[in-house]
This record gives structure tokens, C-alpha cells and sequence, in this order.
């Protein structure tokens, strides 16, 4: 039933990739803006990490291209473009701990529905 939702026909996977470039830009401009300095939070971490998790649900869905060679590294590399640009900015802070957060989260994807539940097996 969950592996339909990762074969879908190209004109969904399309939709899906639009979906998923306005929720990547949205998420940077969001990162970009001042937000109250409330200190280091496991809340934080939790939000990074979720965020990310969804990122990799929404793109896997959209995506044929290999997960290891493309999907990671982009998803890993979006997160370093925010945190690199978040230091640039006088009202953020680059913060090493919400890469590892935003790691975090495509590897806990990658760890539940490709080792778990075995959705998207490459054989």
C-alpha cells in the first residue's frame, strides 16, 4: 500500500516536485527571517530533523534519481546553504548542530521506510 505512493505515474511525481521547490523555498525564506533568540532547544533540533524527514519523504515520492547520489546530497547541501546564509545574517546564527539535525532527519527517513519498510528497495 505505502510503496503505490513512491511509484506514481510522471504527471504526479511532477506535481509533486513543484510541491516540493515552493516548501524548499518557503522553508528559506522562513530560515532567513529574524526570529526571538530563545537559545540552543531540542525543540529546534526536533523541528530540523522533522522538517528534513518530510523534505525526504516529498522528494523521494517525486523523484526517480538515486537516493544515496541525489537526494542526500541535495537535501544535505540545502541545509548547509541555509545555515552558511543564517551567518551572513545579523538576527541568525550558523549553527553546526542544525545540519547535523537536518542530517538527522533524512537519515531517520531513510532508516523507516527504505530499511523498515522496506519501500523503494533497489535490488
Amino acid at each position: 500500500m505505502l510503496a503505490s505512493l513512491f511509484n506514481l505515474p510522471a504527471p504526479k511525481r511532477r506535481l509533486l516536485m513543484q510541491l516540493f521547490l515552493v516548501l524548499l523555498g518557503l522553508g528559506l525564506v522562513v530560515a532567513l527571517l529574524p526570529s526571538p533568540d530563545t537559545g540552543v532547544k531540542l525543540n529546534d533540533k526536533l523541528m530540523h530533523a522533522s522538517a528534513f524527514f518530510a523534505y525526504a519523504v516529498l522528494l523521494d515520492m517525486a523523484s526517480t534519481r538515486d537516493f544515496w547520489r541525489f537526494q542526500v546530497p541535495l537535501l544535505i547541501g540545502y541545509g548547509a546553504l541555509i545555515e552558511v546564509l543564517q551567518f551572513f545574517m545579523p538576527w541568525r546564527t550558523f549553527s553546526l548542530l542544525d545540519l547535523v539535525a537536518d542530517a538527522g532527519g533524512v537519515m531517520l527517513y531513510w532508516l523507516v521506510f527504505r530499511i523498515a519498510l522496506k519501500i523503494k528497495v533497489v535490488v
